[in-house]
């Protein structure tokens, strides 16, 4: 049974849409992070590599160029289709990609030296329990690497959406592993290392990255406002209000967004994750 059960539906539904539609606007998006999870990670040539939460791709098939394999594990069938489609385009056959709960899945014991992810472990029901399975694939000594958000107040982008919606409802709480699985749950460090530590980890350590971002990668600003308002999170807090207040708050983030674009360039917000890094007991 999968343990993720509102994760696979939300994943394998609608959520997974806007991803598949815009697959490269996201890689162009987040590059600043999936630079952090390969800054100074010592992939050796013989090594073996897991990407959890590994989306369409893009961190998968950059570590198995640099590795003996790389597996790419996502809960979303529709993600892991357009990766496997990109492998392919790649020419690339050291890679393989599965539908997997990595909650739970029965990864083979000690085959990886590291597991990595880019934004997909903030979404488990029992995180101490994933990351415990994590642990477990790993060889001893073997690293995780991955990285997470920081809270709304720390970026930028989210926080404007945020900011304008509480103009007309109280904002959600969305941060903290108390809240559940999520885009913020893993944004406070002390309980990212305590997680880490229960689960079989050592040598924890947690690093601010805080670059800017261009929205949807770049393009138009009429792209640029049509990406952002087909994001998750911000369908998610604008679908919280009732129809005068949503365009009200359209309006405030699209005028934000505007005095934020540069031609050429794009809508460009500050952004802030965390580096996570840790080796296996």
């Amino acid at each position: 049974m999968n343990v993720n059960r509102g994760q696979a539906e939300a994943w394998n539904g609608g959520e997974s849409v806007h991803y598949v539609d815009h697959a490269d606007r996201y890689d162009r998006q987040l590059r600043p992070f999936v630079d952090a999870i390969f800054d100074r990670l010592d992939i050796e040539a013989d090594h073996t590599v897991l990407d959890v939460g590994c989306g369409c791709g893009v961190t998968t098939l950059r570590a198995a160029r640099m590795a003996s394999s790389a597996t790419g594990a996502d809960i979303s069938a529709p993600l892991v289709s357009v990766a496997t489609t990109r492998a392919g385009e790649q020419g690339l056959d050291n890679v393989d990609f599965i539908v997997a709960d990595a909650q739970i899945h029965p990864f083979p014991d000690a085959a990886f030296d590291h597991v990595i992810s880019q934004f997909g472990l903030m979404f488990f029901d029992d995180p101490v329990g994933a990351f415990r399975n994590l642990a477990r694939v790993l060889r001893p000594g073997g690293r995780i690497r991955f990285v997470t958000w920081q809270g709304v107040e720390a970026n930028e982008w989210i926080r404007l959406v945020a900011d304008a919606v509480a103009q007309h409802v109280e904002r959600p709480v969305l941060g903290g592993l108390s809240a559940g699985p999520g885009m913020f749950a893993l944004d406070q460090p002390g309980e990212i290392d305590s997680v880490l530590h229960d689960a079989g980890f050592t040598d924890v350590e947690v690093e601010s990255r805080t670059p800017d971002i261009v929205i949807a990668g770049g393009g138009r600003l009429e792209e640029s406002l049509e990406f952002l308002f087909g994001m998750g999170i911000v369908r998610g807090l604008l679908g919280r209000l009732d129809a005068d207040a949503r365009e009200q708050a359209v309006d405030v983030i699209a005028n934000a967004c505007r005095a934020r674009y540069v031609d050429g360039v794009g809508v460009t917000f500050g952004a802030a994750g965390w580096q996570v890094t840790a080796r296996r007991r």
